[in-house]
């Protein structure tokens, strides 16, 4: 059972990742990505599965900004920690997301995510 404490983290950091990603949908990228980024700092360690569902959602809104580098950091970082505790469903998510990587192939950081991904 949790604490009013870890109750009301888990609740502003699902509250703070939905509200980034309905300004992402109404194309407000910099307050979003803000929100996304609160979100994930807010989340207690015992939803990790959650985090990475999170890291996928930035990455995703990058790439919609064509900026690849931050966008394959996030993807990494999320594939990383999906396989580290075993979550498939966000390894699905970063999976899915790869084909969109294919144009950036010279960006910094998407070799390396396409490699690990592949691994």
């Amino acid at each position: 059972m949790l604490c009013e404490t870890e109750r009301s983290a888990n609740i502003k950091a699902d509250l703070a990742v939905d509200s980034g990603q309905t300004l992402l949908d109404l194309g407000d990228t910099h307050r979003a990505h803000q929100l996304i980024t609160q979100g994930e700092q807010l989340l207690p360690a015992a939803r990790d599965k959650t985090c990475g569902v999170f890291l996928t959602y930035r990455a995703a809104s990058y790439l919609d900004q064509k900026e690849p580098e931050p966008a394959a950091a996030a993807a990494t970082e999320a594939l990383l920690l999906a396989r580290r505790i075993g979550a498939p469903r966000c390894v699905k998510l970063v999976d899915a997301l790869l084909p969109r990587f294919h144009s950036y192939s010279h960006a910094t950081g998407v070799p390396a995510l396409l490699y690990l991904a592949a691994a």
